[in-house]
This record gives C-alpha cells, sequence and structure tokens, in this order.
C-alpha cells in the first residue's frame, strides 16, 4: 500500500509538470501583452511574414480596383505596397501585432459568447498603400473603400477549442507550481527506496515533457496546416508565427526534460555505485574473517 501510495503520488506530480509549464506559458507570453509583442516584434523582418503580409494587401487592393473597372498592373501594386512595408513595416507589424493581441484575448475570455477566430487586421497598411498610389499618380485609388482586411492564422473552431481551459490554467499557474513538487517530494518521502522513486520521478518529468513535445509538434505538423482557410494567412507563415509564440514553451520543456534525465541518471549512478561499494566491502569483511580462524589454526590455537 505504501508503494501505490508513493507511486500514485509521484505520478501525479509528473503529469502536472507540463500542465504548470503551460500555464505560466499562457500567463507570460500570450495573455500578457508586453510578452506576445517581444515574441512577435522580430518576425518584421522574416521573410515569410513579410511576403504573406504583402501579398494579402496587393491582392486586396488589385482586386478593389478591378471591381471597380480599374486595369493596373499587378506588379505595380506589389511593387508600391512592398515600399510602403520596407519602409513602415517594423511600426505597422508592431501595431498590428498589439490590435490582434487584443482580438485575441477577447476570443478567449470567458464573456464572449460567440466564439471568434483570431487573426490580423492589416487595414491601417491598406490605407498608408492607398494613399500612396494616390500620391504616385493612381488618381482611381481615390474610389477604393475603406475596408477591413483581416487575415485569418486560427478560425473560430480552434478558438472554442481553448477557451474553456485558458483562464482555469492561468488561475490555477501558482497552486500548480506548489503542487506537482509537493507531490513529487511527498511520493519520495513516503517510498522505502528512495533512489528508486528519486529515478522514477526524474524519468517521470522527462516523459511529461516528452508527451508535451509530442502534443506540440502535432498541433504544429498537423493541425495548424488543416486549420488555415484559404482566406488566412500561407502556412509557412503561420507556423512562423507558431515557433516564435512557442519558443518560452519549447525551451522551458527542453530544460526540464534534460534537468529530469539528469537527475534519474544521477541517482540511478550514484546507487550502483553504492551497491557494488557494500557489496565489496561484505566480501572483504567475509574474507577477512575466514582467513582469521585459519590464521589460529597455524599460531596453534
Amino acid at each position: 500500500m505504501r508503494k501505490m501510495i508513493s507511486s500514485i503520488l509521484i505520478a501525479l506530480g509528473c503529469l502536472l509538470a507540463p500542465l504548470t509549464l503551460v500555464a505560466f506559458w499562457a500567463a507570460n507570453e500570450v495573455a500578457d501583452p508586453g510578452g506576445y509583442l517581444r515574441n512577435m516584434a522580430p518576425l518584421a523582418r522574416h521573410p515569410d511574414v513579410r511576403d504573406a503580409v504583402t501579398g494579402r494587401v496587393a491582392d486586396e487592393i488589385t482586386l478593389r480596383l478591378r471591381e471597380r473597372g480599374v486595369a493596373t498592373e499587378e506588379g505595380l501594386v506589389h511593387n508600391v505596397v512592398g515600399d510602403q512595408v520596407d519602409d513602415d513595416f517594423v511600426t505597422a507589424w508592431v501595431e498590428t501585432n498589439r490590435l490582434a493581441h487584443r482580438r485575441f484575448v477577447a476570443a478567449l475570455s470567458a464573456e464572449s459568447d460567440i466564439p471568434r477566430g483570431i487573426g490580423y487586421d492589416l487595414a491601417p497598411m491598406y490605407e498608408l498603400v492607398k494613399h500612396r498610389l494616390r500620391s504616385d499618380g493612381l488618381k482611381a485609388a481615390a474610389l477604393l473603400p475603406r475596408t477591413p482586411l483581416v487575415v485569418q492564422v486560427l478560425p473560430a473552431s480552434g478558438v472554442s477549442k481553448i477557451d474553456h481551459i485558458h483562464d482555469e490554467l492561468i488561475s490555477l499557474r501558482w497552486a500548480l507550481a506548489g503542487m506537482s513538487p509537493a507531490l513529487i517530494a511527498s511520493g519520495i518521502l513516503l517510498a522505502r527506496d528512495r533512489c528508486a522513486a528519486l529515478i522514477g520521478a526524474g524519468v517521470g518529468v522527462a516523459g511529461g515533457m516528452f508527451t508535451l513535445a509530442i502534443a506540440m509538434s502535432a498541433l504544429r505538423n498537423v493541425y495548424l496546416p488543416q486549420a488555415t482557410g484559404p482566406g488566412g494567412l500561407p502556412v509557412a507563415a503561420v507556423l512562423v508565427i507558431f515557433d516564435a509564440l512557442t519558443a518560452f514553451l519549447r525551451n522551458g520543456l527542453r530544460v526540464l526534460f534534460v534537468l529530469g534525465l539528469l537527475m534519474a541518471g544521477a541517482v540511478f549512478v550514484a546507487r550502483n555505485g553504492l551497491i557494488r561499494y557494500r557489496a565489496l566491502a561484505m566480501f572483504e569483511s567475509r574474507a577477512h574473517q575466514s582467513e582469521e580462524p585459519a590464521n589460529d589454526v597455524a599460531d596453534g590455537r
């Protein structure tokens, strides 16, 4: 019974370890505007993101012009968009992500009854390019209407799958951070063979992180490519954004995975060394005891 309770406590603690990491990631890197923008701002210089944004704005403007019977060279619009992005892309990208984060938090809010997708509103860049076209002599650009230009990153169906656990994870993160090591420590102290319990805890923590890594890989390589709709960003850009947003999570699980294996390996080596030392000491003690009667006989005692 004692061994079973110890194993259950250690297993529960190991199961809570990846949940704790996800909870702190959600609070510090997703829900927090500063953490979110810190991850997203460097993407302004990533070619996949730049090409996705410029292509979407250029395609929208070209489509609007053709709807009004204005024949323009598609390359002209793309060049103007490219020039505009090259000049102001960093500032526009940060502001776009600031707005996107507000939409993201609203979509995950428990107060929102209708699930909404997550995306980027490129309307400010659309307006800048429209004025640039007018200043370059394309008078038909004045006919372009003001329009929202939202490119989808995650559909509403994807948001509805996570909005129910997002707030709970964030609110429970400190409780999880205390429960996970407390359960593991309780299981180790309760175990009869504490070395074996330490090894199991280390392997369990590493296994939990490995499971989390598999889940993230499936989300990145299987779910996101299928969830990206025709009106959204290209898959390559979505994956770049996902990698930037989950950098803290990936680094954290790698550190805990290595620490778990190092702890298990160190205890295993130390335990085997202690067992060998005791076995050697016992052998030498028995050898010494067997020599004493022989010496007594030789001395005629």
